[in-house]
C-alpha cells in the first residue's frame, strides 16, 4: 500500500484548525503543516498537535505566500522526504484546505478513486450548491480556459481537495510559478500537458461555501495559467531541476496529450 501524505496550507484558520487536524491524521501516514505566516491562535495549536510526532513536519513561513506558495512548500519538503528514501514515486500526497470546506473523511475514498483508475492525479470536482452564481459561471469559464490550454476535459479545476502520485511533483515544479491562488489551475495544466493520467470525476460535497476570491484573483489566475502554458510550451523552466532517487522523473515532458484514469 502507498503511503499517504497530507499537505495543509494554514492561514489564519483557527476556528477549523485543530478539528481539521484531528480529523485527518487517521486517514494518513504523515502530515505537512505550512503555516503561511499566520497571526491569529494557529501557531499555538501547531505546537500542541506536532508535539512528539515523529510523522508531522511543520513549516513556518515568515511571510505570506498565498495558497499557492504554501502548496510549493509543502510539495518541496516531499521531494525532501524523497531524497531521504521516506518516500517512493508512487507514494500519495493529498492537499485539502484547512478552513473546514473539504472533509477529511474523503481522503480514504479518493486515494482508492485515484487507485481504481491508476491515475497519476485525481482532482476533486465539487457541488456548487452552496455557491452564488457568479461563483459557478467564474469557476465555468476558468475551467473552460484551462481545458483549452490543457487539452484535458475537466469539469472542475479549481477545488483544493487533490491526490497526486509524488512522481509527479518534479515535473510540476519545474513549471510551477505559484501567485495567490494559482495553484489549481497550474497543476492542472502542468500534470496533463506532461502527460500524466488524470481524472477530475471524484465529487465531493463541500461543507460550506466561504468567499474570500475577487475578481481580481480571477483575472491572476488565469494570467498564471497562460503563463504556466508557455513555460511548458517552450520549455522556461521556473525553477531548477529537482534531484529525487529514482531515475528520469524529473525529467517528464510533455510530449502528447493528457490522458484520463480510466
Amino acid at each position: 500500500m502507498p503511503k499517504i501524505l497530507v499537505v495543509l496550507p494554514i492561514h489564519n484558520e483557527e476556528r477549523t484548525l485543530a478539528d481539521i487536524l484531528r480529523r485527518v491524521a487517521p486517514h494518513c501516514d504523515g502530515m505537512i503543516l505550512v503555516n503561511d505566516a499566520s497571526t491569529d491562535g494557529c501557531r499555538a495549536i501547531l505546537d500542541r498537535f506536532s508535539k512528539g510526532k515523529r510523522e508531522v513536519y511543520r513549516i513556518d513561513l515568515q511571510r505570506n505566500r498565498g495558497m499557492a506558495g504554501a502548496l510549493e512548500e509543502g510539495f518541496l519538503k516531499v521531494l525532501e522526504l524523497a531524497r531521504k528514501g521516506r518516500v517512493g514515486p508512487d507514494d500519495l500526497v493529498v492537499t485539502l484546505d484547512a478552513d473546514g470546506q473539504h472533509k477529511p473523511e474523503y481522503i480514504p475514498r479518493l486515494v482508492a478513486h485515484l487507485r481504481a483508475k491508476r491515475a497519476d492525479v485525481a482532482l476533486t470536482r465539487r457541488d456548487f450548491s452552496l455557491y452564488p452564481l457568479y461563483k459557478v459561471l467564474g469557476n465555468r469559464f476558468l475551467t473552460f480556459t484551462n481545458s483549452i490550454l490543457s487539452g484535458m476535459e475537466y469539469r472542475d479545476v479549481e477545488s483544493g481537495m487533490r491526490a497526486l502520485k509524488v512522481r509527479t511533483l518534479p515535473t510540476i515544479l519545474r513549471y510551477y510559478t505559484g501567485m495567490k491562488y494559482s495553484c489549481a489551475q497550474e497543476i492542472a495544466l502542468i500534470s496533463a500537458r506532461s502527460g500524466f493520467r488524470i481524472d477530475n470525476d471524484f465529487q465531493v460535497e463541500i461543507a460550506y461555501y466561504r468567499p474570500g476570491t475577487t475578481l481580481l484573483d480571477g483575472f491572476i489566475v488565469l494570467g498564471m495559467s497562460l503563463l504556466a502554458f508557455l513555460r511548458w510550451r517552450f520549455r522556461w523552466t521556473a525553477k531548477d531541476p529537482v534531484n529525487v532517487p529514482w531515475e528520469g522523473s524529473s525529467m517528464v515532458r510533455g510530449k502528447g496529450r493528457a490522458h484520463r484514469g480510466t
